[in-house]
């Protein structure tokens, strides 16, 4: 459905022209949803900022007032006890669904849409009001038509994932399949095709047993086959004098690579597409570590910032280059590296922090849609200073389901902090061989001293819906190596 001219009507609601600042009631959680504020900030610059008076008093003192030219929508739950600096300086309203369609009767059946409801609602609505006989009429046609065209893409999707010849030594395979996951994301009938995902799991699954493990000692001079040979493939391929620039996007699955790819060409980037392997279990403190360590990860690493910053360093040095050419940028909107850096690390969290944060493909899908468009600008400003630029990603995400949580007994003899998650454990050496008997089942991969799950199953309350990783998925373990190419 379309978001468009809806998210157009709710940024003229809640913003104003002659102010950088709205503060606006919501009752109805409507910017609330994670798919409205993404869409907001990138085809409007407007950031939505939720919390009490006393939170937002303290973002307008320590973010609002020094930044430049940035535009803030503040959620307030009560605006009429504003301080008065703050209602000179922003413009003070509200926004519900009632407000959105004045001319729609019946206010209990709006507040009841979703987004996506709303979006088509506001495609068909005329100039005339419509009473509560319409309204009912208008709303069972929007659903009507939804269900018909979810039901015509499932059969579609249904005939191009069995067109898909599953050899997983071939990466056409894995970006064939992944097309078709992301196109059935934006549609929202990825969960129309259980079958075909479980199909397809099980293939990967045969393959995993048989071939991934080589792919960690595997020579990486021709391709990384896993993360921990990025780093070796590119010492490979570049002279010390080659400027050179690695983007990890954290939690970014090859489907999600297929969506940001269909926005290279508006800002003349082409790619070269590869993929790599994730590290197993698919967490970031393992597949992470792998990339900036250039080898084996180890158990003992304490994941931050600073510590990637210092496997970089400390990577490039052993390779000749001096401190001041090489740099590490961690989540930054507009990375701007020093003119004498020969090798640039670019990591970016965004997408696996909205990622944890959902429940369902599609509402992933369509934030990963609006931030492609923002990222590939900034692709595009690094590729114009002049560096060779690559991006990868630490592991993938799946939507998973709750099949029970762990036990106390269970988590006594994990390995440490980060030893557990909601499709991986690690136990601690001498206590992984007598642990592995109550977890080693067909939906589990034992190996070593940890096991992650091999299905689409979670560490979770029985039903919980979530989207995660750490397991052995295909979505989880296949991610995208790709080299970014200037077009004219």
């Amino acid at each position: 459905m379309r978001l468009e001219r809806l998210i157009g009507k709710i940024a003229r609601m809640v913003s104003r022209e002659y102010t950088r600042l709205s503060i606006v009631g919501d009752p109805e959680r409507l910017l609330g949803s994670a798919v409205v504020r993404s869409r907001l900030l990138a085809d409007y610059g407007l950031t939505v900022v939720s919390g009490s008076q006393i939170e937002l008093r303290v973002h307008y003192e320590q973010t609002y007032k020094p930044s430049d030219g940035m535009r803030y929508v503040y959620v307030c739950p009560d605006t009429s006890t504003l301080l008065p600096d703050m209602r000179a300086e922003a413009y003070v309203g509200d926004i519900s669904s009632a407000r959105l369609f004045p001319l729609f009767a019946d206010r209990n059946m709006l507040r009841g849409l979703s987004i996506d409801e709303l979006a088509e609602l506001e495609e068909r609505m005329g100039t005339r009001r419509l009473s509560s006989a319409e309204c009912g009429r208008i709303v069972g046609e929007i659903r009507q038509e939804a269900e018909r065209e979810r039901r015509v893409s499932v059969d579609t999707f249904r005939a191009r994932l069995a067109d898909i010849a599953l050899d997983w030594q071939e990466r056409a395979t894995a970006l064939r399949v992944s097309d078709v996951m992301a196109d059935a994301a934006l549609a929202d009938v990825y969960g129309k095709l259980t079958d075909e995902w479980e199909r397809i799991n099980s293939s990967f699954q045969q393959w995993i047993d048989k071939s991934y493990f080589a792919l960690q000692n595997s020579s990486p001079l021709l391709r990384p086959a896993c993360v921990n040979g990025i780093l070796p493939h590119i010492a490979s391929k570049h002279s010390p004098t080659d400027k050179v620039a690695l983007v990890v996007v954290d939690g970014l699955a090859l489907w999600q690579w297929c969506i940001l790819r269909r926005h290279l060409g508006e800002n003349h980037l082409g790619a070269h597409e590869d993929i790599t392997a994730a590290w197993l279990p698919t967490v970031t403190m393992l597949s992470r570590q792998a990339i900036f360590r250039g080898s084996r990860p180890q158990m003992d690493y304490h994941q931050s910032p600073a510590a990637e910053k210092s496997l970089w360093q400390d990577y490039w040095q052993q390779k000749g280059f001096s401190p001041y050419e090489t740099q590490y940028i961690y989540e930054d909107e507009a990375p701007r590296p020093d003119e004498a850096v020969r090798r640039l690390a670019y990591v970016t969290v965004e997408m696996d922090e909205k990622m944890h944060a959902l429940r369902t493909l599609h509402e992933l899908a369509l934030l990963t849609e609006a931030w492609a468009r923002l990222f590939a600008v900034r692709l595009a400003t690094l590729k114009k200073s002049g560096y060779a630029l690559y991006l990868t990603a630490d592991h993938g995400c799946t939507t998973a389901t709750g099949q029970g949580g762990l036990t106390q007994a269970d988590k006594v003899f994990l390995f440490k902090d980060g030893s557990r998650g909601k499709r991986h454990l690690i136990y601690a050496p001498e206590h992984a061989p007598a642990r592995s008997s109550a977890f080693e089942k067909a939906s589990e991969r034992m190996h070593d001293d940890w096991i992650a799950s091999r299905d689409f199953s979670a560490f979770e309350q029985p039903g919980t819906s979530l989207i995660t990783h750490g397991g052995c998925s295909f979505a989880e373990v296949v991610v995208p190596f790709i080299t970014l190419e200037q077009k004219d």
